[in-house]
């Protein structure tokens, strides 16, 4: 599900503090597909706030996830196993305020995925992709226009602007330089395919296209619920290959 805004420290669970021990991702999320063998660790945002984090995946290149709101990392944990036997080392992260993450001072949620990136390449990835969902995927967008080092961005009905915020993708798009892919449905509520489109014209980066499939699917659904998800989910897993060759 996806707000047309942004609810700033919806969660209280950053009460935990930075320096409580992390719970396993079984316990955090009800579930974990790596078999405990995921890593759970605090790490800073660009701006030092303390975000929680796992990582699946021993090597390959990196991929960041960035959840929807209201949501938090568990909700990327199955298509991460996905990634993650396709190959890739995968990142997942609270944004400020959302599940075990600190609220921080600021609603800097660029500083977030900023900070996601640069961890991921401090555990060794070489190549690095930002994957957002909804609220997610305009915080990739966002971020990613200040980046110069990113392999690849793909957006899953992320909003062209959240007023209140400081996510504003359309805006920030021109900066874009990574190769990008937009993912939408014919009458998404909160990305429409002009909308979709419109960023994808004015993106500055040279490879980009819109993928348009039907129904009112949103975000991260084009990979779960859809009826197309497998679909959905090749073409960007197919993206995220052919720019880690690149």
């Amino acid at each position: 599900m996806a707000v047309p805004w942004v609810v700033f420290g919806i969660s209280g669970a950053s009460a935990a503090g930075t320096g409580a021990p992390l719970p396993p991702l079984r316990d955090h999320c009800g579930s974990d597909p790596s078999g405990g063998k995921a890593q759970v660790f605090r790490f800073p945002a660009a701006d030092g706030t303390s975000l929680d984090g796992a990582l699946l995946g021993g090597s390959g290149p990196g991929v960041v996830l960035a959840h929807e709101s209201p949501a938090d990392l568990c909700g990327w944990l199955p298509y991460a196993a996905v990634l993650e036997r396709a190959g890739f080392r995968v990142l997942l992260f609270d944004f400020r305020g959302y599940g075990l993450s600190e609220r921080g001072r600021t609603g800097d949620y660029v500083a977030d995925v900023r900070g996601a990136a640069r961890e991921l390449r401090r555990r060794g990835a070489t190549k690095v992709f930002l994957v957002g969902a909804s609220f997610g995927g305009a915080a990739v967008l966002t971020a990613g226009a200040g980046m110069s080092d990113v392999a690849g961005i793909v957006s899953l009905s992320g909003e062209t602007d959240l007023p209140g915020s400081d996510l504003h993708a359309l805006r920030a798009a021109p900066r874009l330089r990574a190769p990008l892919l937009v993912m939408t449905s014919t009458t998404d509520r909160y990305l429409s395919v002009p909308e979709a489109k419109a960023l994808a014209r004015a993106a500055g980066s040279k490879q980009k296209g819109v993928v348009v499939y039907p129904g009112s699917f949103h975000g991260w659904d084009l990979l779960y619920v859809a009826p197309y998800k497998a679909k959905a989910s090749a073409t960007l897993i197919g993206f995220l290959r052919a720019h880690a060759r690149a």
